[in-house]
This record gives structure tokens, C-alpha cells and sequence, in this order.
């Protein structure tokens, strides 16, 4: 008898419900890949941010660590008289404070520009004479120091003619160590293009930022933003008492620095030897999630003790200062 053969037989495939496990397999499959693509892409995102953050501060790190390195240019005693504000004070000056952002003031060389003068000049001078191949590197608007290595005075140069700087006299300060007893500058003193600049922290725009004032907090310039993303700006004075050659530094009012720990007061004696720095920057945007990072300690002041959503970085840096006396 002939076998017959059953149609159906050659159509064999998956079933409906083979198809839908299937399918729910592979969607399990796709979930995965991108919950893990999904995850590298924002630990990458955020990771840039946060190298983005830190190169942003290591820039005005590296710009503060130069300006206080040449502070007090020719003047090792740190005394420096501003004959365009009429005051005087240290070439180095540092606000402390334990519960918010620290400041800078510092006067220091700018350009590597160095003569000598070829009169002498006082108070009621109104011009500088100097080598006429130098005069170029004095434009007006700049800053000159000039100093007889005991003291020094900075001056606003107005202008320049071919055989000097002109410069707006300062007859009417009546302020003492604007200008040395004698009330002037011999002839060969030194002359170095300089800058004074006042450095803090404030917001822009809801963003904290370090700032810098050109011309210090007296002047009329406006002062300018140099980072974003710098939260604080906390800073440290060594000075040498013990003459030892040495800084002792354990973190207590009993060592040699002054403004690492709460309830410092500066020594009556000694020369500044040294500058700590110690710069905060934080994520200028907000990460998403469950607020999980606080603003660290630094130096005197303490963390915070509020969680938000701004990943940090730290950057430090100890500046020995060339100029001053007592400096290595």
C-alpha cells in the first residue's frame, strides 16, 4: 500500500509563543548593552567635567604661584608705597578667614622688565628718566616700581615722550612710606615694570568664580574674572621665627604658618618665607542624583557640612618667596 505523505511535514518552523520568548529575550539582551552604554557614557561625561573643572583653577594656580614668587621686586624689607592711591602696606597681603573665601593683595614683577633711573626722583616728580631703549617696555597705563632695595614705590606711567616716563606726581600723599624719609629715589635706582592685583572669590552669574582686580581694591579699573568653577581660595603665610632655616608645620596655632588653623594671629617678628595655596574648584554645572558631595576643608577653613551635587577638585601648591629678606 502506498505510504501518503503529510503536507505539513515540510513547513516545520517557530511557534508563536517560541517567537515571543524569543523577543522578550533579546529585548532583555538590548536593555542590557544600553544600561551599560548608558553608564559609560555619563561616568565619561562626568569624569570630563570634572578634568575640565580642575584644568580651569590649575591655570590661575600657576598664575598666582608666578605673581607670588616675583613679589616685591627689588624690595626685600616687602614695603611698597603706591604713590597713584596714596597708601602703603606690604607687598604681600592676605584677608584671612575661617568661614569664607580668603584674599590676595600682592605687588609683584610683571614682564621680566628691569633698568635704572638716570635722576633722581621724588614725590613731585612728574616724569622718570630712563634708558631710551627701555622706554618702549613702560607703555602707559602700566605700572613701574621703583626702588632703592630698601623700600620701593609704584607708580601709574600716563605717558611717554623720547627721553622719559611721565607720571602723575604724587605731591598731595600724605601718607608715610609712600616715598623712603628722604622723600625721594636717587639717581640708579631700579626701575621694574609691575603689577599690583587684588585676588578673591565671588559669584558670576550664580557661578563661583576667582576674580582679579588690576590695579588693587583702591583703583578705578574694574576687577576681572579669571576662573569659573573656583569655590575657595584659602591661603597660608610661613615665616621663619625660629630662624631654624625651616617651616614647622602641623597643622596647630603652635607651628610656623600662619592660616592653617582656626585662631592663628601672626607673629610679631620674621620675614615671610613662604605661601601656601590651596584652591577649591567645584563642577560649574549640577550632577543628577541624590546630593552626595561637600564642599571639602581647606587650610583654616571647614567643609561643609550641606550635600549637594557638585563634584570638586583640590589643588595645592607652597610658593617660596624669592625676593623678600628671610627667603631661601
Amino acid at each position: 500500500m502506498k505510504e501518503t505523505m503529510d503536507p505539513r511535514r515540510d513547513q516545520g518552523g517557530f511557534t508563536l509563543i517560541e517567537l515571543m520568548i524569543s523577543l522578550v529575550l533579546f529585548a532583555f539582551a538590548v536593555a542590557g548593552v544600553m544600561s551599560v552604554a548608558v553608564a559609560t557614557t555619563r561616568a565619561f561625561r562626568e569624569q570630563r567635567a570634572a578634568i575640565a573643572t580642575e584644568n580651569a583653577a590649575r591655570a590661575p594656580l600657576d598664575y598666582l604661584v608666578d605673581a607670588l614668587r616675583g613679589a616685591s621686586p627689588g624690595a626685600p624689607s616687602g614695603i611698597i608705597g603706591d604713590a597713584d592711591q596714596c597708601t602703603t602696606g606690604a607687598a604681600i597681603r592676605i584677608t584671612d578667614s575661617s568661614t569664607a573665601p580668603d584674599s590676595l593683595d600682592v605687588v609683584y614683577a610683571a614682564g621680566g622688565v628691569v633698568t635704572t633711573t638716570y635722576s633722581a626722583f621724588s614725590k613731585t616728580s612728574t616724569t622718570i628718566t630712563i634708558p631710551a631703549a627701555q622706554l618702549a617696555n613702560f607703555p602707559a597705563g602700566d605700572y613701574a616700581l621703583i626702588t632703592d632695595t630698601s623700600q620701593g614705590t609704584i607708580v601709574k606711567v600716563t605717558g611717554v615722550t623720547a627721553s622719559a616716563l611721565q607720571v602723575a606726581p604724587a605731591s598731595s600723599c600724605a601718607v608715610a612710606n609712600v616715598y623712603p624719609s628722604s622723600g625721594s629715589y636717587a639717581a640708579g635706582s631700579i626701575l621694574v615694570r609691575a603689577q599690583q592685583a587684588h585676588f578673591s572669590i565671588a559669584d558670576l552669574d550664580g557661578i563661583p568664580t576667582l576674580w582679579m582686580d588690576p590695579d588693587g581694591t583702591t583703583g578705578p579699573a574694574n576687577a576681572e574674572p579669571v576662573a569659573e568653577g573656583v569655590e575657595d581660595m584659602q591661603l597660608a603665610i610661613g615665616i621663619d621665627t625660629d630662624a631654624s632655616g625651616t617651616l614647622t608645620d602641623n597643622g596647630t596655632t603652635a607651628d610656623e604658618w600662619t592660616g592653617n588653623a582656626a585662631g592663628d594671629v601672626l607673629p610679631g617678628t620674621g620675614s615671610i618665607r613662604a605661601i601656601k595655596i590651596v584652591l577649591v574648584a567645584r563642577d560649574t554645572k549640577a550632577l543628577t542624583g541624590v546630593a552626595s558631595f561637600y564642599r571639602p576643608a581647606a587650610l583654616d577653613r571647614a567643609g561643609s557640612l550641606s550635600a549637594d551635587n557638585y563634584r570638586r577638585r583640590v589643588l595645592k601648591s607652597v610658593v617660596e618667596i624669592r625676593n623678600l629678606t628671610g627667603s631661601p
